[in-house]
């Protein structure tokens, strides 16, 4: 498959192993490149996350901010699986790219999957809360808990099942192919445990390194309220906000770790769903590379 009709199926069984060594082998084995990528959406992933923090939180412009952080991951995502899917001859990926109709694409299907996932799993989780309070008011605290562990799993494991079924789409956006859910639907049936469990085997070894630096250097630990100031201060607005002023230092560098994180360890799932994708469908680069998407630097 290369700029054709996609298959009507997948035409090969995804192996999951391979998968989980040529991603982390072209993600954490290339930092240059995947920090060359992130650059740009890190930037504004940051100064996203500023003005959330600094503006007044009316529904609107909440929704507007959240839905606009989508967008350095849809400018990260084709960067970074045009590197996996074309390689070096891609070159190395823009440090400022201008806005194409691959973004479009690829942050279109990122925000429909956004609002499909919350939807999907904010109900049913509702439902389990409830059925763990009635549980719990029964003085029946042990099926309370395992009621809403189990339900919370299970509702996980749907969403996320369904999810990674759909998740050709970005690859393919990334590479400006002609292809749809129905196509991604197609292509990973019967293999959507699969695929899951390769991107979280993938991204299993940067999620443990981080955990391990961040417990070290103590990135996300922060101190307690203390009760005293609970007890005199004169709303609990007041609280947050002294709270908030007095760790603005921790809580940046939290933020910023964090982001940095997120890209590293998205750059290792993106290159393991780029790789099933090239796998599951037969997806060959053209025999003359696609232009990249036009840049200012």
């Amino acid at each position: 498959m290369s700029q054709t009709t996609p298959p009507a199926a997948a035409v090969s069984r995804l192996p999951v192993l391979t998968i989980v060594r040529h991603a982390n082998t072209i993600a954490l084995g290339q930092p240059g490149v995947l920090a060359r990528a992130a650059t740009l959406p890190f930037l504004l992933s940051m100064a996203i996350a500023a003005l959330t923090v600094t503006t007044p939180a009316f529904p609107l412009i909440s929704v507007f901010l959240a839905v606009a952080g989508l967008a350095p991951y849809a400018i990260f995502g084709v960067a970074w699986c045009r590197f996996v899917l074309y390689g070096p001859d891609a070159g190395r990926p823009p440090l400022f790219p201008f806005w194409a109709r691959a973004h479009w694409r690829y942050f279109g299907y990122l925000a429909a999957l956004a609002f499909i996932a919350f939807g999907l799993v904010v109900p049913p989780l509702l439902l389990v809360t409830f059925q763990a309070v009635v549980a719990a008011d029964a003085a029946d605290s042990a099926s309370a808990l395992l009621i809403f562990t189990l339900g919370e799993l299970a509702v996980i494991l749907a969403v996320a099942v369904l999810m990674v079924r759909l998740s050709f789409v970005f690859p393919a956006a990334a590479a400006d192919e002609i292809y749809t859910w129905r196509h991604s639907w197609a292509h990973t049936r019967g293999q959507g445990l699969r695929l899951l469990a390769a991107i979280a085997l993938s991204v299993a070894p940067a999620i443990a390194v981080l955990w391990v630096v961040s417990s070290i250097f103590g990135i996300f630990s922060f101190p307690e309220i203390d009760p005293a100031v609970v007890r005199e201060a004169t709303s609990p607005d007041q609280v947050i906000g002294d709270y908030l002023a007095a760790n603005a230092g921790r809580l940046a560098v939290a933020q910023v770790a964090m982001t940095a994180m997120s890209y590293l360890v998205l750059g290792v799932a993106l290159a393991a769903i780029a790789l099933a994708f090239r796998i599951g469908t037969g997806w060959v680069p053209p025999a003359a590379p696609l232009a990249p998407p036009p840049v200012s630097v």
